[in-house]
C-alpha cells in the first residue's frame, strides 16, 4: 500500500538516558521512515492502554541500557510482559530487538540466563536455521551474516510458538518468529548500524569492559570487533515494505 505506516516504538529508557533519542534516530535511519511517523512510549514512565495498539500499523521495540529482565527487579517488568502478551495473542504487526526480543520471550514463558562469558558486543556471525531460510523476512540473507550486538543475556529454553530462525556460536536464539504471524524479533539490533553501534559501546562502557581494563584502553581494544552488516541494515525497512507491504516516500 502507497502510504507512511504509523509506528509505535517502545522503549524501556530512562528519561535521563541519550541513548533514549539516540535510538529513536536509529529506528528512523533504518525504516527510512519520514519524521513523524514514528510514536514514541516509553515504558518507564507508565503504562500503555492495550486498547490503543490498534492505532498503529506496526510496533516496534528497542533495546534497554539499564534494564534486564533477568534481573528484573524494575516495578514496570510485569506491565511489559502483558503488553507484549496482548500483541502476541492479538498476532499485531511487531519487529522487536534485543531487550524487546527477551522479554516476548518470557512474556511467552520461555526463560533466559544471563551468562556475562559468553555476551556479544560487537558484531558477530549469525546464521539461520533451516526455518529462517524458508522465512519471508529472511530468506534474501546469506545462510551467514554479520550482525550488531550487546547483550549478556540469552535465551535458555524458547516456548514452542516461538520459531528459531537463526543463532551464533554463542547464542543459540538470534531471531525467532511467532508462528503463523507477522511478529518478529532478534536478539540483534537491525536498528544500528556499525557506527551506532560503537557508539552504544562507548556510552555503556561500565557493562562491557574487562575488569581493570582503563575507558581509553577498553575503546582501542574493542574497535576491531565491529564491522558492517549490511544486510541486517535493510531488514526493518524490508519488514514494513515486503512483509506488511508499505511502499512509502523514503526520508531524505
Amino acid at each position: 500500500m502507497s502510504k507512511v505506516p504509523k509506528i509505535l516504538l517502545l522503549q524501556a529508557r530512562l528519561e535521563s538516558d541519550p541513548m533514549r533519542e539516540h535510538e529513536v534516530n536509529c529506528f528512523y535511519d533504518r525504516t527510512e521512515l519520514p519524521r513523524g511517523a514514528i510514536e514514541i512510549f516509553n515504558m518507564t514512565q507508565g503504562v500503555f492502554a492495550h486498547e490503543k495498539l490498534t492505532d498503529y500499523d506496526a510496533i516496534m521495540v528497542g533495546g534497554s541500557g539499564d534494564f534486564s529482565v533477568v534481573e528484573s527487579g524494575f516495578d514496570w517488568h510485569q506491565d511489559m510482559l502483558d503488553l507484549l502478551s496482548v500483541i502476541a495473542r492479538k498476532k499485531l504487526p511487531m519487529f522487536a530487538s534485543c531487550f524487546g526480543f527477551q522479554a516476548l520471550v518470557q512474556a511467552l514463558g520461555g526463560t533466559l540466563e544471563r551468562v556475562p562469558e559468553l555476551g556479544e558486543v560487537g558484531t558477530y556471525d549469525v546464521s539461520l536455521t533451516d526455518a529462517g531460510k524458508e522465512d519471508q523476512a529472511f530468506s534474501w540473507f546469506p545462510s551467514t551474516f554479520k550482525a550488531q550486538l550487546g547483550h549478556l543475556d540469552r535465551v535458555s529454553v524458547l516456548p514452542d510458538e516461538l520459531e528459531c530462525l537463526a543463532s551464533s556460536e554463542r547464542c543459540p536464539v538470534q531471531a525467532i518468529r511467532l508462528k503463523d504471524s507477522p511478529i518478529i524479533a532478534t536478539q540483534f539490533h537491525p536498528e544500528l548500524s556499525v557506527g551506532a553501534n560503537f557508539e552504544r559501546f562507548v556510552y555503556y562502557i561500565e557493562h562491557y569492559k574487562t575488569p581493570g581494563m582503563s575507558h581509553e584502553e577498553a575503546i582501542e581494544s574493542a574497535k576491531p570487533d565491529y564491522a558492517p552488516s549490511p544486510e541486517c541494515s535493510e531488514l526493518l525497512k524490508r519488514y514494513l515494505r515486503d512483509e506488511l507491504g508499505f511502499h512509502y516516500p523514503t526520508a531524505s
